[in-house]
């Protein structure tokens, strides 16, 4: 009889887990191998733009871009491993990666270079929807009128060990970054970026918030205002961050909180600034001068 009833329980599993329905497989994100040729690599994102996919761009490849890439406004991936995307040094000027509403762009391993744009914001990477950047570097953009030389941020953007070099803003504000959305700054470097208005390295904009964490903001110019490493008409918190070495014709050398706007020190350091570490309206605790 014990036989009879273990057999029966047995038999009962069996068929129990033969009407429990598999669980699905994950569909399986497109991987493109781009080769280093232009018209490929716009191909691709034009494709990927309608189907999710990872796009593998060439090692140690430049594509020399003569007009724009299509806007992202799909789900991308850009991989590269020393890879440049760059506008060639003869053509029109336009920003090199441009993040829709709807888009989702992720970059690894990828230089941006030499984005140029008269009018409007964003000549390296404009994003108005999700971006996230890694081992990225961004360099030598050129905004003629507009903020945000480097990166102009209006959507989501997540940045990690990345680097924001030599970018130009003539007219607008924040030459290396210029945040009007939510920005993380993580293990990253904004060095070099020169402007004539405020916040060289990095702005904030009013009613948003940039957040930095272990990165610095190093010898940075405004050549004309004030605020040549940091501003903030938002709200800006450092953390473990160091502002050193960065100078602007008039106040908050390193820091300037505008108003309505606030920086926060957290185990940061701001020093060795010109002509003065931080200014504004109100004090910035932690923050001498």
């Amino acid at each position: 009889m014990r036989l009879l009833v273990n057999a029966a329980i047995i038999a009962g599993v069996a068929v129990s887990a033969a009407q429990t329905p598999a669980a699905a497989a994950p569909n399986p994100i497109n991987t493109i191998k781009v080769p280093c040729s232009v018209s490929a690599l716009h191909n691709a994102v034009t494709a990927a733009n309608t189907n999710t996919a990872v796009l593998k761009l060439a090692p140690s490849c430049s594509y020399n871009l003569t007009t724009p890439l299509p806007a992202i406004s799909g789900r991308i991936t850009l991989k590269g491993a020393n890879t440049s995307i760059r506008r060639a040094l003869a053509a029109a000027p336009f920003r090199i990666l441009d993040v829709l509403a709807t888009g989702d762009l992720t970059v690894e391993d990828v230089f941006i270079m030499n984005g140029l744009i008269g009018s409007g914001d964003g000549a390296g990477i404009r994003n108005a929807g999700r971006l996230n950047l890694r081992r990225v570097t961004v360099a030598g953009n050129l905004a003629q009128l507009g903020n945000g030389a480097g990166l102009a941020n209006t959507g989501r953007a997540t940045v990690r060990n990345s680097i924001f070099a030599t970018n130009l803003a003539l007219g607008g504000d924040g030459a290396g970054i210029h945040n009007a959305g939510d920005l993380h700054l993580i293990d990253s470097t904004v060095v070099g970026n020169v402007l004539n208005n405020r916040g060289a390295g990095l702005f904030t904009a009013a009613g948003h918030t940039s957040r930095v964490v272990r990165s610095s903001v190093n010898g940075n110019l405004s050549a004309s205002l004030t605020g040549g490493g940091v501003a903030s008409a938002g709200t800006t918190t450092l953390r473990d961050t160091w502002v050193r070495l960065n100078k602007s014709i008039g106040a908050g050398g390193g820091v300037l909180v505008l108003p309505g706007g606030s920086v926060t020190l957290d185990r940061s350091g701001v020093r060795d600034n010109n002509p003065d570490n931080c200014a504004g309206p109100t004090a910035i605790p932690g923050c001498a001068g």
